[in-house]
């Protein structure tokens, strides 16, 4: 047994005789830094300090890399943007220090980045547009925070971390508010929420085909109850966007019974274009509504004209000529989704959509034989005719999927096409719409 203790003695002394000092390498810069990109192979210490602009650059290494740490380029200044450069000499995860005021219009950290700062503060609204990005974290990316002030009410700050990323926040206080943004497998914490104002955190996924979709949205708010300071974690109803979609179908209706009414038809070409924001109900359900233009082509079986606020039937009158009916609604449409995965990339839809008629036209072919071609048609307006309100139901499939193809829509219209006197047949279509 002596002689086991003996032997650990030996080593320990040994070891501690070969044991290397840390040495700094350092380097002062004497003006004030806006923004501060981060690249990889580092193990980055942001240090606060309560000055003007003097900040202290250092390398942490071992009496062993002295010589080679000193012809290290380390970093670039320009415009007031600091750059720490990538480490490709020493070895990876060599400590480097940035000590000074940690006040930074941006922190952007690179691809696999590592960053730990004991206290970062969000610069004040008068110092920069406090909408733009004050934190990035890039994918494989690891920022430790241990204390982030958002000092004024009036100043946002924006979090991005994006695929594999990892932001820890030990205390985040302050009057101000933030808006935090995760993309697919990032990670996102916050220990101790000290922060008057609201966190609104909106996660998204990647999918097949389409990028990224958003998953989640909530608000995460401290409130006062019975004397208590509680944290409110809420999903965020409206999701501030705004979307601009399009679809192409084509409607089946009845026809009079009447063979020679001017209204006969072999079936109806239907285009929309809509933009629409959501709301959030749940995590399975969402509600979307905005203004939708709807615009319908028919194409005649009979030969008509115009006159006296009527179509007339002039087969076999004068030269043979082609008819298309033309109307055109706007109006808005509520649609409720219910999304089939966490992942919202498909859903099935329930729509209804009312619209009011805002033009209506007859257009006659010059060339019969042509079919193509937007010269070949002349356009009349006029009046009377279409029923000047529309009511549609639709249910739909939507997928996120297959690229540009978004969803397949079926629908039918719950009022008469036309105007009441015009046909004694209530006629009604249904169907078909791709969406984009």
């Amino acid at each position: 047994m002596k002689h086991i203790i003996l032997t650990i003695a030996i080593v320990l002394a040994a070891l501690t005789g070969f044991a290397q000092e840390e040495v700094a390498i350092e380097q002062y810069i004497n003006q004030s830094i806006n923004q501060l990109y981060i690249d990889p192979g580092w193990d980055v210490r942001l240090i606060h300090a309560d000055t003007d602009s003097t900040y202290r650059i250092a390398i942490v290494t071992t009496e062993d890399f002295v010589a080679l740490a000193y012809n290290v380029q380390l970093c670039n200044l320009k415009d007031r943007t600091l750059t720490i450069l990538e480490n490709t000499k020493m070895p990876q995860g060599t400590m480097v220090e940035i000590e000074g005021p940690m006040t930074f219009d941006m922190i952007y950290l690179m691809n696999r980045a590592t960053v730990e700062a004991d206290k970062i503060i969000a610069p004040q609204p008068e110092q920069t547009n406090c909408r733009q990005k004050s934190i990035f974290v890039a994918r494989y990316a690891n920022l430790h925070i241990r204390n982030y002030q958002i000092p004024n009410q009036d100043c946002l700050s924006n979090i991005e971390i994006w695929d594999n990323a990892k932001c820890t926040i030990d205390t985040i206080s302050g009057d101000g508010y933030s808006y935090v943004t995760t993309y697919n497998t990032s990670d996102f914490q916050i220990v101790t929420n000290n922060l008057n104002g609201e966190i609104i955190l909106d996660e998204y996924d990647e999918t097949p085909g389409w990028h990224y979709q958003k998953k989640d949205s909530r608000v995460i708010k401290n409130k006062e109850v019975n004397g208590e300071i509680v944290t409110t974690n809420r999903r965020k109803i409206w999701q501030h966007n705004f979307n601009v979609w399009a679809s192409f179908g084509y409607r089946w209706g009845t026809n009079p019974p009447d063979a020679n009414s001017p209204l006969l038809e072999d079936g109806t070409l239907s285009i929309n274009v809509g933009a629409s924001t959501d709301f959030q109900l749940s995590c399975r359900w969402s509600l979307s509504t905005g203004i939708l233009l709807n615009a319908n082509r028919k194409s005649l079986c009979h030969q008509v004209k115009y006159e006296d606020d009527a179509l007339v039937v002039v087969d076999g009158q004068e030269d043979f000529k082609r008819n298309r009916l033309k109307s055109y609604y706007i109006g808005i449409p509520v649609v409720f989704n219910y999304y089939l995965g966490k992942r919202h990339t498909d859903s099935f839809s329930f729509d209804i959509f009312c619209g009011r008629l805002i033009g209506e036209e007859l257009r006659t072919s010059k060339d019969a034989t042509n079919l193509l071609g937007l010269t070949n048609w002349d356009g009349e307006n006029i009046k009377n005719t279409f029923n000047p309100w529309k009511l549609e139901v639709g249910i739909s499939f939507n997928t996120n999927m297959l690229g540009i193809f978004h969803g397949i829509r079926v629908f039918t219209n719950l009022l008469p096409e036309y105007k009441p006197g015009v046909t004694s047949s209530e006629i009604r279509n249904i169907g078909i719409e791709i969406k984009f």
